[in-house]
């Protein structure tokens, strides 16, 4: 059986270590944590936020959280350049999978 699933906004693979795991998607309305601790708890509609590094932090909720991984919805949208940025910064060979932390704890 498929599934069609429509999505508002493309998803980009990005690989960027995250303080609780590992930011593996990006797209412009928001992004998917993997990899989460078992200390980590993110309950459905907890407001987290996204910090990117060098002062970049985007506020966001908790939309889903299961099998180590979560889903968050950026409170404000991305505008198409900062995606484009934050893609290009999480996919330099020199950053991948160790670059700095890019989730904080829930608010």
């Amino acid at each position: 059986m498929t599934v069609l699933v429509i999505r508002a906004s493309k998803r980009f693979a990005v690989c960027k270590s995250a303080r609780s795991g590992l930011l593996i998607e990006l797209s412009l309305e928001g992004c998917r944590i993997s990899q989460l601790g078992r200390n980590t708890s993110l309950e459905t509609g907890a407001e987290v936020t996204l910090d990117l590094g060098q002062g970049q932090q985007l506020p966001a909720v908790v939309r889903w959280s299961h099998d180590g991984q979560a889903g968050l919805r950026l409170l404000k949208p991305l505008h198409r350049p900062e995606l484009c940025a934050l893609i290009e910064q999480c996919r330099l060979p020199a950053q991948i999978c160790v670059g700095q932390p890019a989730m904080a704890a829930a608010r």
